[in-house]
């Protein structure tokens, strides 16, 4: 097994600080590398996902030697790109990339680091729409500009980019609208954009930024991410347990992906984990219901193989919801990390989104469970449970189509006309979703910092908690005790 070292724990007690007091909090000279969270916005409505990257960098004119963030955040000049891209990258026409920077290498250079940024997205191949990611061009700014400079640099980073020929592809692409311009709305949305592809690889290699200034605005990023993961409760609280987490070891992995293969084992969306033992996926008749071993050992490598990312929280959009490497890990294998050397378990609630779908709409008192509406639909549990993760997500005429439709309907029909109504009034089918995660997020954060006031620190994946083994039954009463607090009316399953 792979431990962090214990005595990053002492790096904690110190983090309790705000953007104003960034400096001189560290002795221990280390950096990150951070990753960021993307968004894509549907093609019909217009209404953009979740971002955490639509909001500008303050710079801090610090200096960059007396500050230093947690061992486990790792290195702050290594980033990860798709393999092949390199090679691209430098054959790239010296008048295009000389627009970037007059030396050829630091322009180069600014390349790779846009492409990391979207490295992450190889790893959403099995849904193309997830593919998309915007890219704030304030941030952007930011990132790339030379000193005091007001010349928009990320421009000439985006055209070296997508730059192609009658006989070379682009790196990356711009999503269009309907009329063949790039998408974006301004005060909404950024431009989206999404490695071509013929970059999506989903071997990454590492690159170590070379140039003090790519190096100092990377800083500069990374510090601000720190400082509002650390001013948030749950983001706070997963700084906390990094440095009592041990990571299990690739060899552990592969021998439980194979275990799990041959029991048959489905994620929670319902792929069947599957071993390709060297084979290729053209070898399955329809390879996009299951989920590789070998690609989610890939993706587990990107999210702890350098280092943690900094815990981001999310917008309203997303209702706040906090990002992070082991709530992008594949389930499977997050199961294997170990708290204080003790294995882990997940707590979650029964039903969550849809006991807080009839607190927040006005439906019945009674709990709502997967396993009554399976039983009332005559559909099986698997089948229930996948169908609710989109259900209140839909458009209205989906929401009618989908199978549950009749049960919600029949059962409460005036929770879920108050629901309907509130999508066509706002204009927005995506607004109950974005109610459910905010109320998610408060209840996380009430247990959480219930759990940490008693010095319990806990991995947290959106509606569920891990914990070691022998915090089990505190960590359950108290959720089970919270969300009753918050007038939903559900338990631990």
């Amino acid at each position: 097994m792979k431990e962090r070292k214990n005595d990053e724990k002492n790096n904690i007690s110190t983090l309790s600080i705000n953007s104003n007091q960034l400096s001189n909090q560290y002795q221990l000279e280390s950096t990150i590398n951070y990753v960021t969270d993307g968004v894509y916005v549907n093609k019909s409505s217009g209404v953009p996902h979740y971002t955490s990257d639509t909001t500008g960098l303050v710079a801090y004119e610090r200096d960059e030697n007396n500050v230093t963030l947690p061992i486990f955040f790792g290195e702050k000049r290594t980033i990860q790109i798709p393999k092949g891209v390199k090679r691209r990258v430098k054959r790239l026409p010296k008048r295009v990339l000389r627009k970037i920077d007059s030396n050829i290498e630091e322009a180069i250079e600014k390349c790779f680091i846009l492409i990391s940024t979207l490295a992450y997205t190889v790893f959403y191949n099995e849904d193309e729409s997830y593919n998309w990611k915007n890219l704030s061009s304030t941030l952007m700014n930011d990132l790339f500009k030379k000193g005091g400079d007001n010349t928009y640099v990320y421009k000439n980073v985006i055209n070296a980019l997508t730059y192609s020929t009658n006989s070379t592809m682009p790196i990356i692409e711009c999503k269009k609208n309907h009329s063949g311009e790039d998408s974006y709305q301004e005060g909404n949305y950024s431009k989206q954009y999404r490695l071509h592809l013929s970059s999506r690889n989903q071997t990454l290699i590492k690159y170590t930024i070379q140039f003090k200034e790519n190096i100092k605005k990377r800083r500069e990023k990374h510090l601000k991410d720190f400082s509002q993961a650390n001013t948030n409760i749950i983001g706070k609280n997963l700084i906390g347990v990094y440095p009592l987490i041990t990571l299990p070891e690739k060899k552990d992995i592969e021998n439980q992906g194979k275990k799990l293969a041959k029991e048959g084992y489905k994620t929670k969306k319902g792929k069947l984990l599957t071993y390709l033992n060297k084979k290729s996926k053209s070898y399955y008749p329809n390879p996009k219901v299951r989920s590789f071993v070998e690609e989610n050992l890939k993706q587990y490598n990107y999210l702890v193989g350098v280092d943690y990312i900094i815990p981001k929280v999310g917008d309203y959009k997303s209702g706040g919801r906090v990002v992070d490497s082991f709530n992008l890990m594949p389930s499977w294998i997050r199961k294997l990390v170990k708290i204080d050397g003790e294995k882990i378990i997940e707590l979650d609630f029964k039903a969550l989104h849809p006991n807080i779908a009839m607190n927040l709409y006005g439906g019945a008192k009674c709990q709502i469970t997967h396993k009554e509406v399976a039983k009332v639909l005559k559909m099986p549990l698997k089948e229930v449970k996948i169908e609710h993760l989109s259900f209140f997500n839909k458009r209205v005429q989906d929401l009618k189509r989908s199978p549950l439709y009749k049960y919600y309907s029949e059962r409460d029909k005036g929770m879920l006309d108050n629901l309907i109504n509130d999508k066509i009034i706002n204009k927005n089918y995506k607004i109950t979703s974005q109610k459910l995660f905010k109320k998610e997020v408060e209840i996380m954060t009430s247990i959480i910092e219930k759990l940490n006031s008693i010095c319990i620190y806990v991995l947290y994946v959106y509606d569920a908690l891990y914990c070691k083994e022998s915090d089990k039954n505190i960590v359950s009463e108290i959720m089970n005790r919270v969300i009753k607090e918050h007038g939903v009316n559900t338990n631990i399953g």
